[in-house]
């Protein structure tokens, strides 16, 4: 490979048909693992090993790249189903009230860090 075979290679994902005519050009022509990472420019052998164990376990839909990082649509735990029904005006005042109560314990919260980074200040400044 010359010069090319030197560089790092970046995580490459391969086609279901590449994987295939790998392993095909590894049965057919009889080739070792080393002979077919270095003729199809593969990182290491253990690349073709994982594609033959996965041919092996689940056929061609083994060799499927699989998808990386997270998924993409992720679902919001907190979203809470609105219902149909209207509230009473007894249950918009309790909701209210516990927005409210959330509210306040939120500026209390932020009120102490606040207070507690002004004291830090004022002992480090004599």
């Amino acid at each position: 490979m010359g010069k090319e075979s030197l560089l790092p290679r970046k995580n490459q994902s391969y086609t279901i048909d590449f994987k295939q005519k790998v392993l095909n050009a590894i049965k057919k022509k009889s080739l070792s693992l080393g002979e077919a990472y270095v003729k199809f420019n593969i990182p290491s052998e253990s690349v073709i090993i994982g594609w033959q164990k996965n041919y092996q376990a689940q056929g061609i839909l083994g060799l499927k790249p699989n998808p990386k990082g997270k998924p993409k649509s992720m679902t919001n735990k907190r979203a809470k189903k609105k219902s149909s029904k209207t509230l009473t005006r007894e249950e918009e005042l309790l909701l209210e009230i516990e927005s409210l109560r959330c509210e306040n314990a939120l500026l209390k919260k932020f009120n102490a860090l606040v207070q507690a980074e002004e004291i830090k200040n004022t002992k480090r400044k004599p």
